[in-house]
């Protein structure tokens, strides 16, 4: 009769532990989840994205409008040798290594989520950038305003944080590569 009590008192020792530990790896997960939040966006996502700088410190403005196929409308301005603004309206296509590269950037670095309040750094005589993704999902649409050292002054939290800067060089590199040429 002894050991049947104490077999007893040990089975039910052994499923008291094992339903606390059930409990706690099932917490552990849950929290787990929750500060890792799922990339939304799938790796084909379409979006649409504008993008407009104001030209300060020699650049010119500029006014992008991208879409997921890749094309640009492009509204710029350059100065001639008369010293006078002339407006460009140009229709481009991006390459394809860019296209990929920028649907990375918004993905991984979940552009599409930043908040406003985050890149709120205001810097005398350095331009000013409006930027607004809207990825044609349930997700909400970002538009945000902000001042060209936001790139390295912000809040924002990795991987934002260092996918932000790489946007901002990725759009450097493209205003050049596809801004409109003509000829006086």
């Amino acid at each position: 009769m002894k050991i049947k009590i104490a077999i007893l008192f040990f089975t039910i020792a052994l499923a008291s532990c094992q339903s606390k530990q059930a409990t706690k790896s099932s917490v552990d997960t849950t929290l787990a989840a929750k500060r890792e939040p799922a990339n939304v966006l799938p790796a084909n996502f379409k979006f649409s994205l504008y993008i407009a700088a104001t030209g300060l410190n020699a650049k010119p403005i500029d006014s992008w409008t991208l879409d997921t196929t890749g094309t640009i409308t492009i509204h710029t301005s350059r100065q001639t040798s008369h010293g006078k603004y002339q407006d460009l309206n140009a229709i481009a296509a991006l390459d394809p290594p860019d296209a990929d590269s920028l649907r990375m950037l918004i993905r991984m670095g979940k552009l599409y989520a930043i908040d406003s309040n985050d890149l709120n750094q205001q810097c005398a005589g350095d331009e000013h950038y409006i930027l607004k993704i809207v990825p044609l999902a349930a997700t909400p649409v970002l538009e945000v305003s902000f001042d060209a050292c936001a790139a390295d002054y912000n809040l924002l939290l990795e991987p934002q944080r260092r996918y932000f800067r790489k946007f901002i060089d990725w759009w450097e590199r493209m205003r050049v590569k596809y801004r409109p040429v003509q000829a006086e």
